[in-house]
């Protein structure tokens, strides 16, 4: 069960009386709960019914209406005043017999995890290490703040790696496949939870991105996509990428929004999108979108500019 911790919290939003609840989308449904015990600690409570993508996406709109916004399960990217981030985390233990069963062939490893479980990496490195592994635990640039912590848009722990293989822990596929195709390396994902162990396949996803190319390599007028959101607008990325287009013939426009999503797209009249806000809505939502959705990097695949094995992973960091 997803926990968090609210008394650290409240000392820092001491003299408050309104407070904003911002919750990724997998824990709305908690947030009358949520909201309900801020409300028996004496606050006044606004929810933010807006999609949050992490840490990343900040509701400066529920933020203006409160005295502190609260935003759960994600570690900070930046300092932003009057917002506080919840941790949450998953509360369990490592069973050592477990561990010790899991089929990793390479000695040096990597660890690396999501901000729900990294908390217990320090604790599985100490263990791996006594089974006889030379255990990797680094940490990534300033958009992640612990060691071994991987974003959806973030695997800079795992730049220039020394490790053989990486173990990510954690639950879902997204992250142990960005960390693969990142690193180049052997990856194995582990839910601790579960004990669900297994080495991780890319080859559907990459299949997936190559379908996506293709069917933009014929196609002549684009949008490139700009997001507002805090850590997700790349509005220098994206003039770049459109005068590249215009060298090599095709006509694209730079459409800024908040939210990325089918209903803000389809009233235009676009033949396919280059999406440069968080690379999530490409990679989980594209199948989604009627018209092709790709990302910057595989934009130059289409323009010509990068070789069709060199493709990437988009990152922001």
């Amino acid at each position: 069960m997803l926990k968090f911790n609210l008394s650290d919290v409240l000392k820092k939003i001491e003299g408050a009386k309104k407070i904003g609840l911002q919750l990724p989308d997998g824990l709305k449904f908690k947030c009358n709960k949520i909201a309900e015990m801020i409300e028996n600690m004496g606050f006044e409570v606004l929810i933010s019914g807006n999609t949050c993508y992490g840490a990343c996406d900040i509701d400066f709109n529920l933020l203006n209406e409160v005295d502190y916004l609260l935003h759960f399960c994600h570690t900070p990217i930046f300092d932003i005043e009057n917002v506080v981030y919840v941790p949450c985390y998953y509360e369990f233990e490592f069973d050592e017999k477990e561990i010790a069963k899991l089929e990793i062939d390479e000695r040096k490893i990597a660890l690396i995890s999501t901000a729900q479980y990294v908390f217990k990496l320090e604790e599985l490195k100490n263990t791996l290490e006594r089974f006889g592994y030379e255990v990797e635990l680094r940490k990534g640039s300033k958009r992640v703040k612990y060691r071994g912590q991987v974003l959806g848009c973030n695997y800079t722990v795992l730049k220039n790696t020394k490790a053989e293989a990486v173990l990510f822990v954690g639950d879902g596929l997204f992250h142990a496949i960005g960390a693969s195709l990142y690193s180049g390396k052997k990856v194995y994902a582990y839910n601790p939870i579960t004990n669900e162990f297994k080495i991780v396949k890319t080859d559907n996803f990459v299949k997936e991105r190559y379908l996506a190319i293709s069917k933009v390599l014929d196609r002549n007028t684009g949008a490139i996509i700009v997001s507002t959101k805090i850590g997700q607008k790349r509005m220098g990325l994206a003039i770049k990428l459109k005068k590249l287009a215009k060298g090599q013939g095709k006509k694209v426009d730079i459409i800024v929004l908040d939210n990325v999503n089918l209903q803000e797209l389809g009233n235009f009249p676009y033949e396919f999108y280059v999406n440069t806000a968080c690379p999530r809505i490409t990679y989980d939502d594209g199948k989604y979108f009627k018209k092709p959705i790709i990302t910057p990097q595989e934009f130059e695949i289409v323009l010509g500019l990068r070789d069709w094995e060199n493709l990437v992973l988009d990152e922001i960091v």
